[in-house]
């Protein structure tokens, strides 16, 4: 433990977080190495996590067939260990097979068929979350107290600690949510499909027709298992939540197409159908006091008549697209192509949407006046506009709702209704794109370039509008958000002998992201009132709101000369916050936005060699512009007798001089410090390399006189380096927000590849 945690503590000014330590001293014994702190250091990452994690991946395939039968057949397993110490893993066993076959001159088949059963235990993500705030001081196991819940003959009694043994007001320790629960998912999956193609006119006219089907049965349950540690840290009644989950998802696809050549002219015509019929069933129950036998884990083996509960829902979904697209070239030179899909859904009231697109291209390569152009192998401009259907948007209840409440009056049930007096109307979201763009080839092909701008609207946006009078908001198709930028990608490959070849390639692309309209509204706020995230004009969406950090007050008279500090009581080690209208208050006025978990810079990038039979190849990528709220660090609002990071915990102010960027110990517990701000809002760039891998190949080789398969060995490493600033595990946050993101483990895979 560092002696900083005493100094610490003994800063906070509370007198319980004192009491905390000396009780630790007291049951744990005084560190040989500085007396003045417990001799316990647990860290509990270390204890929660695996050192290593295994993973295996082993597949067969057979291939054979005729000129006129091709078939495969094929069979997987896949086995990977989870990262926590806890029953945690993924098992799949996986078998395929398809079959194509030409029947005569004008008809082709076939039929796929795709089947795995898996079966996944899921450890608590709540450990991540209690191992970064239990304290270090506390030790795994308690056998003092264990030792004596066995003497009182205490039921289900634990040798796992408790922080409530020392004083704290909660457990902390993360093996109770690890140990104690068992959370398995069985799941089915079949996917088949067939299709047929006809030739109507040779070469010319074809007809294909495309059925799918995909199956997912999924059996969950979720075990709570009892234990004792004190009368506060305790669970009395084992539990059982158990789900059935079945989706049944059907897909029937039509298209015509129209293929052939003039002269110079190429033309391609296509029109087509597209049905869809997506249902989803869902089936809970749970109870309590269950029988602690594993083969008696079911609901109707429960001992408590009165914690049973049952809960079903279901949801079925159409969708129908009718679409076409014609394209023309002339002479590969002049390039055009129109596209029109219209699209309905049965999930929104507007049913219906018609989204168009068109696009030319010039091969300024082909032109007569380009010939003597020797820069360029290859030149076409290319730009298009077009627009997208969007429907992942949660469904709207087209009328009025209502919905059963039962109130207690007298002590008496009364079941009543409550009708909603607004709806949700939605439709399509609609997603507007323009891009201008070129693609060449340069220096005998060894380079190649794509470069594109791009503009991105998304409109009728659903956003939330806020209802006048009543109060409250509802989702309505009236919003627009803009993302645009650029993207570029380059290849270099060359060929320097028969033994020896690279490549080098990079790409990266940039955005803007900006809202820029909201139905007159002036904003739209986001998060929490904790965590604050507002969308606006002219910023990126769900952006970061809060007040800036200036730095911390060093000194008294820096207090004394400040009056937002003076009117609001501060102390040195307080933050300072920019006063950005000048007016020495602090107000919502003085709130600014803080950054945007939306990236503006992407970049990869990608590396081969081969040498006779050894190979390598590399691949990197990274992002930055983007920020992540550190919500970890945050929820000391609601937890503030738990631990902290070591980052924070080492960089507290204690003194003029000695930080000004984190507040002192006992400024992380007042409510000025707590304000959102800067403080939380981290950099989240990164740089990462995704994948390196060494292969060997072995072909045509001989063994005591015989003949070996052809081999590859492979030896691959995935995620072996990433590099950020971010305090916490893992930079790729989705949506910024960092409470208990699991880390992203490095994987080092040895492979062989045999082909008879």
């Amino acid at each position: 433990m560092p002696n900083s945690l005493w100094v610490n503590i003994n800063q906070t000014g509370s007198a319980a977080d004192i009491s905390f330590i000396e009780n630790a001293m007291q049951r744990y014994g005084r560190s040989r190495i500085n007396p003045n702190v417990p001799n316990m250091n647990t860290d509990w990452y270390a204890e929660i996590m695996k050192p290593y994690a295994l993973q295996q991946n082993h597949s067969l395939s057979i291939l054979g067939g005729n000129d006129k039968t091709s078939y495969s057949l094929g069979m997987s397993y896949f086995d990977q260990e989870g990262l926590l110490e806890s029953e945690s893993s993924f098992k799949r066993l996986n078998l395929r097979t398809k079959i194509d076959h030409q029947a005569n001159n004008w008809l082709k088949a076939g039929v796929n068929f795709n089947i795995s059963n898996a079966t996944r235990y899921i450890a608590s993500d709540g450990a991540w979350f209690s191992a970064y705030h239990a304290v270090p001081i506390l030790p795994v196991f308690d056998d003092e107290n264990y030792e004596q819940l066995l003497s009182d003959e205490i039921a289900n009694p634990s040798r796992y600690s408790s922080a409530q043994l020392i004083g704290y007001r909660g457990s902390q320790n993360p093996f109770l949510s690890l140990d104690f629960n068992e959370n398995r998912q069985d799941i089915r999956k079949a996917l088949s499909g067939i299709y047929a193609e006809v030739d109507l006119i040779q070469d010319k006219l074809k007809f294909k027709t495309n059925y799918n089907v995909s199956l997912m049965f999924l059996k969950g349950r979720n075990i709570g298992l009892p234990y004792y540690i004190t009368n506060s840290t305790n669970r009395a009644l084992s539990s059982i939540s158990s789900t059935r989950t079945t989706e049944v998802n059907q897909f029937f696809d039509n298209t015509l197409t129209f293929t052939d050549s003039f002269g110079s002219h190429n033309l391609t015509a296509m029109v087509g159908t597209s049905y869809r019929d997506e249902w989803y069933d869902y089936l809970s129950g749970y109870a309590e006091d269950i029988p602690l036998n594993e083969n008696s884990w079911y609901i109707d083996q429960s001992l408590s008549q009165s914690s049973k509960t049952a809960g079903d829902n279901a949801e079925r979904l159409y969708g129908v697209s009718y679409f076409g697209r014609i394209s023309y070239n002339y002479n590969n030179r002049y390039i055009a192509y129109f596209t029109l899909r219209q699209e309905g859904t049965s999930k929104y009231q507007e049913k219906w949407g018609t989204f168009p697109a068109f696009g030319l291209g010039w091969v300024v390569s082909e032109e007569n006046f380009f010939q003597g152009v020797n820069l360029f192998d290859y030149l076409k401009l290319r730009g298009g506009w077009g627009q997208l259907g969007n429907d992942r948007i949660a469904r709207q209840d087209g009328a009025n709702t209502t919905n059963p409440v039962f109130l207690a009056i007298d002590d008496s049930q009364v079941n009543g209704t409550v009708t909603t007096s607004t709806f949700g109307y939605l439709g399509w979201e609609t997603v507007s794109g323009t891009n201008i763009g070129i693609t060449a080839e340069m220096f005998d092909g060894r380079l190649s370039i794509e470069s594109d701008y791009y503009i991105r609207d998304t409109e009728n946006a659903a956003i939330p509008v806020s209802l006048k009078l009543q109060g409250g908001s509802v989702l309505r198709n009236v919003g627009t958000i803009r993302n645009q930028g650029f993207e570029v990608v380059l290849n270099w490959s060359n060929k320097i002998s028969n033994d020896f070849r690279y490549n080098i390639g990079a790409n990266f692309s940039t955005l803007k992201n900006e809202v820029t309209d909201l139905y007159g509204q002036a904003y739209i706020n986001g998060g929490s009132a904790e965590f604050r995230q507002r969308s606006q004009i002219g910023e990126p969406l769900m952006s970061f709101y809060g007040y800036e950090v200036e730095g911390v007050y060093q000194t008294e008279a820096e207090i004394n000369n400040d009056p937002i500090a003076s009117a609001n009581g501060l102390v040195p080690g307080d933050l300072k916050f920019r006063d950005q209208d000048g007016n020495d208050v602090l107000d919502d006025d003085d709130k600014v936005f803080l950054g945007s978990y939306i990236p503006t810079f992407n970049y990869g990038g990608s590396m081969g060699i081969a040498y006779k039979n050894i190979e390598f190849s590399m691949n990197i990528m990274g992002q930055t512009g983007n920020k992540i709220l550190n919500r970890k660090r945050g929820e000391i609002i609601w937890t503030n007798d738990t631990n902290i990071d070591a980052d924070l915990a080492n960089g507290l102010w204690n003194g003029e001089g000695t930080s000004n960027k984190y507040p002192s110990a006992s400024g992380l517990r007042r409510g000025w410090n707590q304000n959102f701000s800067d403080y939380l809002v981290e950099d989240g760039s990164f740089f990462r390399i995704q994948n390196a891998q060494l292969a060997y190949n072995l072909k045509g080789s001989e063994l005591f006189g015989e003949g070996m398969p052809d081999a590859r060995i492979t030896f691959t490493a995935e995620r072996p380096l990433t590099l950020f600033k971010y305090n916490g595990f893992n930079p790729e946050i989705p949506d910024g927000i960092d409470r208990q993101f699991d880390p992203v483990p490095a994987v080092y895979t040895l492979g062989l590849n045999l082909k008879f």
